[in-house]
């Protein structure tokens, strides 16, 4: 994952949007448990509340789904 900044496009909308990539992309098939909300920050250098905004985006979009205390899977 990469962040443009050159952009005006917003971070938690890049992060959904690449993670729905690799969904649709089969990086991470049906029932896959997803990178935690803290490993992508960490990844990203960026803040674990911008990445938490573009997962809840793909809960919303019911492209993947909380597992309370495991983490988000891909439906």
């Amino acid at each position: 994952m990469k962040i443009n900044t050159n952009t005006d496009k917003p971070i938690f909308i890049q992060i959904a949007e690449q993670l729905e990539d690799s969904i649709f992309t089969g990086i991470f098939p049906e029932e896959t448990k997803i990178p935690s909300t803290n490993e992508i920050s960490a990844l990203l250098n960026i803040n674990p509340h911008t990445v938490l905004k573009g997962m809840n985006m793909l809960v919303d979009e019911e492209i993947i789904y909380k597992k309370r205390g495991l983490g988000m899977y891909v439906k």
